[in-house]
């Protein structure tokens, strides 16, 4: 099967029993496996935020508005919104673990994808980059991963991924060099 394959099949399994999850496992993915899963990967403010209960998949769905600072790979309009499963409608609060959380006037860069109008994370809080200003760094990015992250070994065995507590900084501009080696989606598509 497929890392594209794969990876929607998984996310669409979750879709269906989030509702029950207190916990989530997820395929983790490099930086480039996730840019060639994406539509788009950008620089964003976030603003704000809206939950309601979605008829189609009668649990709560958050609305998050973005403003797009700039497109780093791909292509995305200057605003757009992203729908993600959890949040509170009245007394009742749909939380999904492993899922991105976003604050109003965060600066981040995020992995996108377009499915059938609608903006989407492409895999969950992997999806997400907070940017930190720094006078002697410049821009670096951190993301936090809680944890049921998963890589097949040389046998296709699921093992358990940890990220690296050590890992060092990583600069914006140093991403957007990775970014620039890759094949752009139009590439791709030919």
């Amino acid at each position: 099967m497929t890392l594209v394959k794969t990876f929607w099949t998984a996310a669409f399994s979750l879709v269906l029993f989030a509702g029950a999850a207190e916990a989530t496992s997820a395929l983790y993915v490099t930086d480039a496996q996730q840019a060639e899963l994406s539509t788009a990967i950008v620089i964003a403010t976030v603003g704000e935020a809206r939950t309601s209960l979605s008829e189609r998949y009668h649990q709560a769905v958050t609305r998050t508005e973005l403003k797009i600072d700039e497109v780093l790979y791909g292509a995305a309009p200057a605003e757009l919104s992203i729908e993600q499963f959890g949040g509170t409608v009245g007394e009742r609060t749909w939380y999904v673990p492993g899922d991105a959380r976003f604050e109003p006037g965060e600066r981040c860069v995020l992995f996108l994808r377009l499915v059938e109008g609608q903006w989407f994370l492409t895999a969950m809080e992997q999806s997400k980059y907070a940017l930190r200003e720094s006078p002697r760094l410049g821009t670096t990015l951190h993301r936090e991963l809680s944890g049921g992250m998963f890589v097949r070994d040389a046998a296709g065995r699921l093992v358990e991924f940890h990220e690296p507590v050590d890992r060092p900084l990583r600069r914006l501009q140093a991403f957007k060099a990775l970014l620039a080696g890759l094949p752009s989606p139009a590439q791709e598509a030919k």
